[in-house]
């Protein structure tokens, strides 16, 4: 039976790099793509030499197919599809700039919906993997996005990052009943990210278990979601909030 083919669509800041490590510790043939040629350089040390790196746009539909063609040239096909949309840089209501608000808005959903479309495309083109029939009734794809803790709960100085992760929500539900009749699975997670517990120092007082998602365990996530294991599993969002969500307040 041939590898799975995963690909990764934005690295973040340090998510991608450990969701393209650990597929590939689980015998997938990795392709993480973004549209910083800098991150993609750093991206390089971070990695396994057999993951394969590409630069360019994925908010655009030529983007995104040039994304999964680069995946499907090196193995022959596209199983499951990571997305980590780009976070806005902290902003406020009163910082409200219509042009800039409505770029970013429309990135973000435009890029997420273009997404799933392309991948679903993909996956009616391609021919089905030699295994048990079963098997590809259960799943013949997934699509994964990582999204920040901002997209269900927001905090001053984030009116921008919000808008943008939380419009991406709704486009998972959506793109979870389209694509059901594909056997495609669509899912999200949202975590606490690393970042956070790095820039906010009242990250521990408000969660529970003291400190930010780990990147590995986000990744790992990211791995279930995306096997035969999680098969029955679509249009949910799997919260990495250390117990954030239970708490009223914060802890003194």
């Amino acid at each position: 039976m041939a590898d799975p083919v995963t690909v990764i669509l934005g690295l973040g800041r340090e998510v991608g790099d450990a969701v393209a490590r650990r597929f590939n510790e689980h015998g997938h043939k990795v392709v993480a793509a973004d549209p910083s040629e800098e991150r993609i350089g750093i991206a390089r040390n971070a990695m396994p030499e057999d993951v394969l790196l590409h630069h360019g746009e994925l908010h655009t539909r030529l983007g995104l197919r040039n994304a999964l063609t680069a995946a499907v040239e090196a193995f022959g096909r596209v199983d499951n599809l990571i997305v980590i949309p780009q976070i806005e840089e902290p902003d406020t209501l009163a910082d409200f700039v219509p042009e800039r608000f409505d770029k970013s808005l429309a990135k973000a959903s435009r890029g997420a919906a273009l997404a799933l479309k392309v991948f679903a495309d993909q996956i009616d083109e391609q021919e089905d993997l030699p295994m048990a029939g079963v098997e590809r009734i259960r799943q013949k794809g997934t699509v994964t996005f990582i999204l920040s803790y901002s997209a269900l709960a927001s905090m001053p100085g984030r009116f921008t990052e919000t808008v943008t992760q939380s419009a991406v929500l709704g486009i998972i539900k959506a793109g979870a009943v389209e694509l059901a009749e594909k056997s495609v699975r669509v899912n999200g997670i949202v975590a606490i990210r690393p970042r956070e517990g790095k820039l906010e120092n009242w990250t521990v007082r408000r969660t529970p278990l003291g400190r930010a998602a780990l990147a590995d365990e986000i990744a790992d996530s990211a791995q279930f979601l995306s096997s035969p294991n999680a098969a029955f599993i679509t249009g949910e969002i799997l919260k990495l909030d250390g117990g954030r969500s239970a708490l009223a307040g914060i802890l003194e």
